[in-house]
């Protein structure tokens, strides 16, 4: 990992109308929303879908008072320190399908970072799987994939909410005790349409390419962002720990494969963590 930390002014959030307005001039046909507050954008939008909406639509909020994290644990920050929405729409994927989303999702995100970065996310910026986005190894940003049925016979809802650390980063390494990222160390001085227009465009379109293609496609690009390859992790279920090993990137189905005691061991997303062994810590 790179271990320069740029640093410069986050452009602060907008209002929420004026965010709302600039999002629909710059994804037409999307339906687009700003609040000032609300208990959760994904739980707002599994609302929205499972009453009939139609998508694709975006939702963002400058705070959330009941964030979720993965397996319903609870998320926090401060308004205006982080950029949080969520994107949905209806998909013509089987549930047995829906599982690598999640690497699907972070994946994409990555990509829609870097090209706004460009050569600068080069050894910076990474992925954590599933789906936590990485700066020089401190989270970034934490992504939330969630389904939900809707009426329309043979599809699923499905919606994608990502919250990206604008600004406050030291406070938030202090109080979780762990190294975290924000967007004033990338040294880019994008707005916030501009992240959240990319994010959107970028999930979209790899949304619909893994309804097609699956997640062989995926595979060579999620090796490119890939945090973990290499480095010792231990693989824990509710604190506890199943066994350790070694990462070795994905397989064709977006399972994490750990080598221990001489063989690859797939991980699936779930209620399952991996956490980086101290020898292995970036």
């Amino acid at each position: 990992m790179a271990s320069s930390r740029t640093t410069s002014s986050a452009v602060p959030l907008a209002p929420p109308a004026a965010l709302a307005d600039g999002l629909g001039r710059v994804l037409p046909g999307w339906n687009v929303s700003w609040l000032d507050t609300t208990p959760s954008t994904n739980a707002d939008l599994q609302q929205y879908l499972r009453r009939g909406g139609s998508g694709p639509v975006l939702m963002g909020t400058h705070a959330q008072t009941a964030g979720r994290g993965r397996a319903g644990r609870p998320w926090h920050t401060q308004p205006g320190n982080a950029l949080l929405f969520s994107c949905g729409w209806e998909v013509f994927i089987p549930p047995a399908r829906l599982p690598p989303l999640s690497l699907v999702a972070g994946l994409a995100a990555c990509e829609a970072l870097s090209g706004l970065l460009g050569s600068h996310a080069d050894g910076a910026l990474a992925l954590k799987w599933p789906n936590d986005v990485q700066w020089n190894g401190a989270k970034l940003a934490g992504i939330l994939v969630e389904t939900v049925a809707v009426p329309a016979r043979g599809r699923t809802g499905l919606v994608l909410g990502i919250g990206l650390n604008l600004r406050g980063a030291a406070a938030l390494s202090r109080a979780l005790g762990r190294e975290i990222a924000d967007w004033t160390q990338t040294g880019s001085h994008h707005d916030p349409v501009q992240l959240a227009a990319a994010v959107a465009r970028s999930w979209h379109a790899a949304i619909e390419q893994y309804g097609r293609d699956g997640f062989g496609s995926f595979q060579e690009r999620y090796a490119r962002w890939d945090a973990l390859y290499g480095q010792p992790v231990r693989v824990l279920d509710e604190g506890r720990t199943l066994f350790e090993g070694t990462a070795r990137g994905v397989d064709a189905d977006g399972k994490l494969l750990v080598e221990a005691d001489g063989a690859l061991r797939p991980v699936m997303v779930g209620d399952i963590s991996v956490r980086q062994t101290a020898q292995g810590s970036p």
